[in-house]
C-alpha cells in the first residue's frame, strides 16, 4: 500500500536532501489509527486505537532503490492479539515513539481493507506492505 509522508516527514526529507540538517538513525514504530490522518496530524492528535494488547510495532525499511526511488518494511508486523474489542483499523502512522504522544507522525498509510478486529484477534501487516516513495 501506497502512504504519503507527513508535513513533518516531508520538511524532514527536504532537509536531509538540501543537507540543510543531517539525519540521525533511530528507531521508528508503527501506530494504528482508526481515523484517517492529515499531513499536519501529530502524536498527540492522530486516533490511535487503545484497545489492550495492542501496542506500537518498531519497524525497519529497506534501502531505497529503483526510480523514483522505493522502501518497504522489511519485517511482517504482528499486533495483539487483542484482550478485547478494538475499534476499525483503517490507517497507519509512522511514528518517532514507542508510546505516547512526544515525537514524530513522519509517514501515513490508508489500509488496502480496513480491518475490524475482534477479542483475542491479531492484526498482520506482511512483508513489504509498507510502501514508501519519492519520486
Amino acid at each position: 500500500m501506497a502512504g504519503e509522508a507527513s508535513t513533518f516527514g516531508a520538511g524532514r526529507a527536504l532537509d536531509a536532501i538540501s543537507g540543510r540538517a543531517t539525519a540521525t538513525a533511530r528507531t521508528m514504530y508503527l501506530a494504528l489509527l482508526s481515523a484517517a490522518p492529515t499531513d499536519a496530524t501529530t502524536l498527540a492528535t492522530m486516533t490511535e486505537i487503545t484497545t489492550a494488547g495492542y501496542s506500537r510495532q518498531a519497524v525497519t525499511f529497506s534501502a531505497p532503490s529503483g526510480d523514483p526511488q522505493v522502501s518497504s518494511n522489511t519485517a511482517a508486523l504482528t499486533f495483539g492479539p487483542f484482550s478485547a474489542d478494538p475499534p476499525n483499523v483503517t490507517h497507519a502512522a509512522l511514528v518517532s515513539a514507542a508510546s505516547g504522544t512526544t515525537g514524530d507522525l513522519v509517514y501515513f498509510w490508508t489500509l488496502d481493507n480496513a480491518r475490524d478486529a475482534a477479542n483475542g484477534d491479531s492484526l498482520t501487516v506482511a512483508i513489504g506492505a509498507l510502501v514508501m516513495q519519492l519520486d
